[in-house]
C-alpha cells in the first residue's frame, strides 16, 4: 500500500522564522564573537541572500572558510530554512541531523526529523532499523521538550498553543508509526489515537491508525474501519494523494465486506467518518450471521484432511499445476496457499509506474520466460520501489498470496517487497 507524503510547510516555516534565526547585528553586540571583519561580512551575506539557492551556497562557503565559527548552528538553521523553501527533503534531513550533532536538544530539528523520516522511509534501506530507532528517539525527545517551549515574540497565545498542539500530534504520530513498523500494534494504536485527537484532519495519521487496528489477528473491525473511512474522507492539503486514497478505499471496502458480508451500509460509514473524526460510542459494523454460524461449526466439526500436502507445492510449477487441476485438489491447494507469504525469483516483464514502480509483473516459469510479454505473477508492492526496474531484469520478491486466475494462469501477491535488487 502506497503511503502518501503530505509536507507540513507552514509548521516548519513557522519554526524557522519565529525567533530561531538570529540577526548578525544582534550577534555583533556580543564580546568578540567574530574571528575578523571578513567573517562578519560573510555571515551578513547569508542573512541578506535573496534566494534559497544563494543562501545555501553562501552558507557552505562560510562553513568551509570558518570551521571553528561560534555560529555553526545559526548557519545550519539558515540552510535548513533554504532547503525547506526548495522543498529538498533529503537536504533538510541531512541539515537537521547536523543541527542535532551541534545541539542535541535542537527542537526544530527534532520536529523536522520526526516528521520526515516516516514519510521518506525506504523499506529496502539497509539502515531501516536504525532509522526507525532514531525516529522513535526524536519523537520522545520532542514530547519531553514541547511543554517547556518559550513563546516567540510576535506570536499570540492562541497561535502558540496551536503550534504546540500540532507539534505534539506529529511526535505522537511518529512514535505510533515506529511501533506499527515493529508490529507492536497496541502501542501503535495508543500513540496514533493521541495524534488523531490532536490533529483530526491528518489523513495519513488516520490511515496508520487504521492499520494498527486491522493488521493484528483478529482485527478490531469497528475502530479500524472507521479510521480508514476517515482517512479516505479527508480533503484539502492534508488529504492522501489520489492514488493512495483509492487504494485505501479498496482496502477498507475489503475489510468491510469481510466483516459484514457485502458493501451495504459502507457509504453511510464513509459519510459519517467525513463528518466526525471518531465514531459514536454505539458504532458497530454488524458481522454477517452466516459467517458467525460457519465459525461456530468450525469449532464443533473436525478439520477436514486436505487432499494436497504442503510438500507437494515445492515449486512454482507445482503450484500452477495444482491450481489448474480443478475440483477438490484445486480448492485444497488454495486453502494452503491463500494469504501465505512466499518468496519467488522471477524476470521483470513490466514495472509501473516507471520512476517508482509499485506493480510488478514477472515471468516465473521457464516456458513463460520464453514468450515475450507473458507473465504469470503480479505483485503489488507495499511501498513504491525507490528506483526504476528495467524489463528483463532478474529479481527476487516476497509477498502475500492474494488471488489467482487458473487460465491463463496468474498468481497475485499483495504487500510485496523486493528482496534481491535487479
Amino acid at each position: 500500500m502506497k503511503r502518501g507524503t503530505i509536507f507540513c510547510v507552514l509548521t516548519i516555516a513557522t519554526f524557522l522564522s519565529a525567533g530561531v534565526l538570529v540577526s548578525p547585528w544582534a550577534l555583533a553586540q556580543e564580546a568578540s564573537p567574530w574571528k575578523d571583519r571578513a567573517e562578519y561580512d560573510a555571515f551578513n551575506a547569508i542573512v541578506q541572500a535573496t534566494t534559497p539557492a544563494q543562501r545555501v551556497e553562501l552558507a557552505d562557503k562560510y562553513l568551509a572558510a570558518y570551521p571553528e565559527t561560534k555560529f555553526a548552528d545559526k548557519v545550519h538553521e539558515f540552510k535548513l530554512q533554504a532547503y525547506q523553501q526548495l522543498n529538498n527533503t533529503q537536504k533538510m534531513e541531512e541539515t537537521a541531523t547536523k543541527l542535532l550533532e551541534l545541539k542535541s536538544d535542537h527542537f526544530p530539528a527534532l520536529f523536522i526529523l520526526s516528521y520526515l523520516i516516516p514519510r521518506t522511509l525506504n523499506p529496502q534501506d539497509p539502515a531501516l532499523e536504525q532509522r526507525l530507532n532514531k525516529a522513535a528517539e526524536y519523537a520522545q525527545k520532542g514530547l519531553s521538550a514541547v511543554d517547556s517551549l518559550q513563546k516567540p515574540e510576535g506570536v499570540s497565545d492562541e497561535q502558540f498553543q496551536q503550534q504546540k498542539q500540532q507539534q505534539t500530534a506529529i511526535f505522537h504520530q511518529t512514535a505510533g508509526f515506529v511501533a506499527l513498523q515493529k508490529k507492536d500494534y497496541t502501542k501503535a494504536a495508543e500513540a496514533l489515537q493521541k495524534s488523531a485527537e490532536l490533529s483530526p484532519n491528518d489523513a495519513l495519521g488516520f490511515y496508520w491508525l487504521g492499520l494498527s487496528y486491522l493488521t493484528p489477528k483478529p482485527p478490531e473491525y469497528d475502530k479500524g474501519i472507521w479510521a480508514m473511512a476517515r482517512a479516505v474522507s479527508i480533503t484539502g492539503p492534508t488529504a492522501l494523494p489520489a492514488q493512495t486514497q483509492a487504494e485505501v478505499k479498496d482496502y477498507v471496502t475489503k475489510f468491510y465486506i469481510n466483516r459484514h458480508g457485502d458493501e451495504e451500509g459502507l457509504d453511510d460509514v464513509l459519510a459519517q467518518a467525513a463528518a466526525s473524526p471518531f465514531p459514536s460510542p454505539g458504532f458497530h459494523v454488524a458481522a454477517v450471521e452466516e459467517q458467525e454460524r460457519f465459525q461456530a461449526q468450525m469449532v464443533q466439526e473436525p478439520v477436514k484432511e486436505l487432499s494436497v500436502k504442503p510438500e507437494q507445492l515445492a515449486t512454482f510449477d507445482d503450484i500452477r499445476r495444482f491450481l489448474q487441476s480443478g475440483g477438490e485438489k484445486e480448492q485444497d491447494t488454495w486453502t494452503l496457499l491463500h494469504e501465505q507469504v512466499l518468496p519467488l525469483p522471477g524476470r521483470v516483464v513490466t514495472a509501473t509506474p516507471e520512476n517508482r514502480p509499485q506493480t510488478l509483473r514477472l515471468a516465473i516459469s521457464p516456458d513463460t520466460m520464453t514468450q515475450d510479454g507473458r507473465y504469470d505473477v503480479e505483485v503489488a508492492l507495499a511501498t513504491p520501489y525507490s528506483e526504476p526496474i528495467e524489463k528483463g531484469k532478474d529479481i527476487e520478491i516476497e509477498g502475500k498470496i492474494d488471488s489467482y486466475t487458473a487460465r491463463p494462469f496468474l498468481l497475485r501477491f499483495v504487500e510485496g517487497k523486493v528482496t534481491k535488487k535487479p
